[in-house]
């Protein structure tokens, strides 16, 4: 039986205290969850400070930004939990999670048993589907700290403002460093990679403080993806936070399979029955 937590009322419980938010970073997807986490955190009233993955703490409360990092071919969650997990409290918000690579299996890939066999009883994990949470709770060291939530994304707010917008024709958005897909549509744009902006990333009209600095370029980023995206009818992608983002203005969406089951544990979810704009392609 799956026990899904609201993230909301979760993260109540930190109000008053001064946390560390570390943004999972990534692509202009990674940049919706980024916004959609700060939106909540404003507007729960806790008090946050942008920090780095590679960044060690001591003592400290620490939200790590939701995402797909727990996986074979990305080290930075892991890393930085194994830097971190021993004298710090520490909630890594929904995640994906693999028990090995994906495919195209990476050079230098690795699985996450060994890092949640030994993570301290200090840890929270929430995953974002059941696959992930099936996997997570069964290698956990503490399984009692395996959670689950729908992904941050799906929490955006401000967004009518795309809905309104007039549209026509197809958006192709398919990812173009996935090996396995030989063919793309002649007029297909990977916008998440494309659109994508350096969170920490400093401009000279913003003000020298990193928080409004990181903020400033997460909402660049997301309003580049729901303003692109605003444009069409239609989009057919394999890229997870493009069709959630499609799906959230109202766009018709066909949602297609990826590397691994993230896209259809996802839509399982958190979209299956709740969208009725969103077809999901499998394999």
């Amino acid at each position: 039986m799956y026990i899904v937590i609201d993230v909301k009322a979760f993260l109540r419980k930190y109000q008053g205290h001064k946390i560390k938010y570390i943004p999972n970073p990534g692509n202009a997807g990674d940049s919706l969850i980024g916004l959609a986490t700060v939106q909540m955190l404003k507007e729960l009233n806790i008090d946050y400070e942008f920090c780095k993955p590679p960044e060690i703490f001591e003592g400290k409360t620490i939200l790590y930004g939701g995402g797909g990092n727990l996986i074979g071919k990305y080290s930075g969650c892991k890393n930085f939990l194994l830097r971190n997990h021993k004298r710090n409290d520490i909630v890594v918000l929904p995640h994906g999670a693999v028990d090995g690579p994906v495919r195209p299996e990476p050079i230098k890939a690795s699985n996450c048993d060994s890092v949640l066999e030994n993570l301290s009883e200090n840890v929270v994990l929430i995953a974002r589907e059941n696959t992930s949470y099936d996997y997570i709770k069964s290698k956990m060291k503490h399984p009692d700290n395996a959670l689950l939530s729908d992904d941050m994304a799906f929490h955006i707010k401000n967004i009518d403002k795309y809905k309104s917008t007039s549209c026509v024709g197809v958006c192709n958005a398919f990812r173009v460093d996935n090996n396995e897909r030989r063919q793309f549509p002649k007029d297909n744009k990977d916008i998440s990679a494309d659109l994508q902006r350096p969170m920490f990333m400093k401009t000279w009209y913003t003000p020298d403080d990193v928080n409004i600095q990181v903020e400033k370029n997460l909402s660049i980023a997301t309003d580049n993806l729901f303003s692109y995206l605003s444009k069409f009818e239609e989009i057919n992608t394999d890229r997870l936070h493009v069709g959630i983002a499609a799906a959230l203005i109202g766009k018709t969406v066909n949602l297609y399979s990826g590397s691994y089951y993230k896209v259809a544990g996802v839509y399982n979810f958190s979209m299956r029955g709740k969208f009725n704009n969103v077809t999901y392609h499998g394999h």
